[in-house]
């Protein structure tokens, strides 16, 4: 395990900090949840970047940072244990989070996080970016950070969505399935998902999905990684796509932020 024993012992200030922990070690089983999944997504994220040199700075792009329990988690990593150079830009549309963030990460004395109170899509990385990742981004969130990955030329892009109110679903094949919720959120996310993986593909990314953390921390555990990279296609990724969105009626944003703009090569 990337964090053992010791190492969990040293984030107890840092959890104390930012409220996922009390001064007496108490953590509630809201908290416990959420410090689980951090620490799962931080072993996704160290598992990309082991293979960058660590003679120069790693730059990582939160989308959706919300709270930023996750990027101050990074962020303390590779500052204390592993003592690498890193920085990260956090960018979520709430100002009043984002001058809080800022103020809690200056108090850490995590000096290279920036906070960026805007639209992922108005963001403008000017450094080469390593990762771009969220959790739990909000509907349209998930698909704008995926593209600010791909126009950013990202070396690693990594996504867990959550809910997808702005999709839909119907199929004549499948009527009978989706037409039980339970069953309609879960294909849901795993045709909007595919769709997704596929659109990466399609744009010269190696894509794995798989689950970041144990069911019994979140439902939603399903991660998109996304390596930019050579890679030997095993599938007509535009003919697979086409089945889907003939087959669902879906089309994730991120086909229109594709379609609308020019990625960089």
């Amino acid at each position: 395990m990337l964090i053992n024993k010791i190492n969990r012992e040293e984030l107890f200030d840092l959890f104390q900090l930012i409220k996922l922990q009390s001064r007496n070690a108490y953590i509630s089983k809201d908290n416990e949840v959420k410090i689980e999944q951090i620490i799962a997504y931080l072993e996704v994220i160290h598992s990309e970047l082991k293979r960058v040199s660590k003679k120069r700075t790693i730059v990582l792009i939160d989308s959706g940072a919300g709270n930023c329990y996750l990027s101050y988690l990074v962020y303390f990593f590779y500052q204390n244990i592993e003592q690498r150079l890193i920085k990260i830009h956090c960018i979520d549309t709430n100002a009043r989070l984002m001058q809080q963030n800022e103020l809690l990460a200056r108090r850490m004395g995590f000096m290279d996080m920036d906070f960026h109170a805007c639209d992922i899509d108005a963001f403008q990385p000017d450094d080469k970016v390593d990762v771009v990742y969220s959790l739990h981004a909000c509907d349209l969130a998930t698909d704008k950070s995926i593209y600010l990955g791909l126009r950013s030329g990202a070396k690693t892009i990594l996504s867990v969505s959550c809910c997808q109110h702005s999709l839909t679903m119907k199929s004549d094949k499948l009527k009978a399935v989706i037409r039980h919720k339970a069953f309609r959120d879960k294909a849901l996310m795993m045709i909007s998902d595919s769709m997704r993986a596929l659109l990466l593909e399609q744009s010269g990314y190696k894509v794995g999905i798989f689950d970041f953390v144990s069911s019994r921390y979140t439902e939603k555990n399903t991660m998109i990684r996304a390596r930019r990279s050579e890679f030997k296609k095993q599938l007509d990724f535009e003919k697979e796509y086409l089945l889907l969105q003939n087959e669902f009626g879906m089309q994730p944003y991120l086909e229109t932020l594709i379609g609308e703009n020019v990625l960089i090569e």
